[in-house]
């Protein structure tokens, strides 16, 4: 006679879910959430480290303004990040404060040594007296735009990096200090550069 195997004594029981397999289940569940969790967290904090590690320059100091023979502008810049930069190179664009007309000045300038942390470097503008006559006790106001490339050594990466200044000019004879623009003024400066495709801006 044919035994049935799936009959009587010979059935399996299934075992029911028990609590405890519930929270072994929502144990592992939390513990990959928190593991990937802690994964971001020290994603994050590496990427912000090597953000804060990068070279980044800064004015050393305020910007001078010479009137002599001509119109000059020097600017100091110090590396304050980690890293050392090298391979900087800048252009630089003054032009009216109107936007009406095209620059007075397109400079382009580059340093061939590694600029190492704390390490000052000097750029230097002579404005053409011709455009700009220095012995006037009043001269118009001038946006100065300067766009500096430069490359981390050790990251293998490259930045750029944008200043936007103006110079209010001369009133009275009084020479103006350089300030950063306000915002509405670097929007329309952006727009006067890539109506110019005279930078190319990120």
């Amino acid at each position: 006679m044919q035994k049935n195997y799936f009959g009587g004594s010979m059935l399996k029981k299934i075992k029911k879910p028990t609590w405890s397999t519930f929270l072994v289940s929502g144990s592992t569940a939390v513990f990959a959430i928190i593991s990937l969790i802690s994964v971001f967290i020290t994603i994050n904090t590496w990427q912000t480290q090597r953000e804060a590690a990068r070279p980044y320059f800064s004015f050393k100091e305020s910007p001078s303004i010479q009137l002599t023979h001509d119109v000059s502008f020097e600017f100091k810049f110090v590396n304050v990040g980690t890293h050392p930069a090298t391979e900087l190179t800048s252009k630089t664009l003054v032009f009216p404060e109107n936007l009406q007309e095209q620059p007075i000045l397109i400079d382009t300038y580059s340093v061939v040594n590694d600029i190492p942390r704390d390490t000052a470097t000097s750029l230097l503008l002579h404005l053409d007296p011709s455009q700009l006559y220095p012995a006037a006790p009043d001269l118009d106001a001038y946006y100065i735009v300067i766009s500096l490339d430069y490359r981390d050594p050790i990251l293998k990466e490259t930045y750029h990096q944008i200043i936007f200044l103006k110079w209010p000019g001369v009133n009275h004879g009084h020479v103006q200090p350089l300030i950063h623009m306000e915002a509405g003024e670097k929007t329309q400066v952006i727009q006067y550069i890539q109506n110019r495709d005279l930078l190319s801006l990120p």
